[in-house]
């Protein structure tokens, strides 16, 4: 998914190969750096920057706090210590002053979903707490409250990754960030119902700063 991703940034949305980081089977090391390199573009450029992030893999959440992290491919979830909380990188890129920061979160965050899940054995599943989002900040995420960000498996994508890269294609890119959210809603949820016979709504959060205007963006 991250990979196709990628090609659609180069090719679509006209991003420029010296600006794109990219990684696949990320360690807790290598996310972190690369997310603080990026804070600190973004901060030389302030409101010139504009930043897309996208992420497939898995989330959990703290059982205790109800806290959610992102999980490298070297991090447990019985041990989240060298995790990616999520706040924590929400903070990190909206605090650079950049202009737009757009996050795509083709993971869920109850230890279900994409393949067997984090704890598909213990059938666990814990409702991620949410947070509050600062600056220009939109994030796209492939499923709402309890449910998993389940697969497309006759397109070999994840499920909300299928139609997002379907819209950038069909659009050329060029679509704004209400139409997007609205084609997302629409054919996620519905063929999520046929496919996998279970529920799945993407849902988008902002922060207050834009949240009369994140509609109107456009890539």
């Amino acid at each position: 998914d991250a990979s196709i991703f990628q090609e659609y940034a180069l090719k679509t949305l006209g991003v420029k190969e010296e600006n794109m980081y990219f990684m696949t089977d990320a360690t807790s090391g290598e996310m972190s750096q690369t997310i603080d390199l990026l804070s600190k573009i973004l901060y030389k450029l302030g409101k010139k920057s504009e930043l897309i992030v996208y992420y497939a893999g898995h989330g959990y959440p703290d059982e205790l706090t109800k806290v959610p992290y992102l999980i490298p491919v070297d991090v447990s979830a019985t041990n989240l210590r060298s995790a990616i909380k999520l706040s924590e990188m929400y903070d990190k890129l909206s605090s650079t002053g950049a202009n737009k920061v757009t996050v795509f979160l083709d993971a869920c965050f109850t230890g279900g979903g994409r393949t067997s899940g984090l704890v598909a054995s213990r059938g666990v599943k814990v409702k991620p707490k949410e947070g509050s989002l600062n600056g220009n900040l939109v994030v796209f995420s492939a499923s709402s409250g309890e449910q998993s960000a389940l697969p497309y498996h006759k397109e070999g994508h994840g499920m909300f990754t299928y139609f997002l890269l379907k819209k950038l294609q069909e659009s050329k890119g060029r679509l704004s960030f209400s139409e997007l959210e609205t084609y997302l809603s629409d054919n996620v949820s519905i063929t999520s119902l046929k496919e996998n016979r279970k529920e799945q709504d993407p849902k988008v959060n902002t922060s207050s700063k834009v949240i009369n205007d994140w509609r109107n963006w456009k890539f």
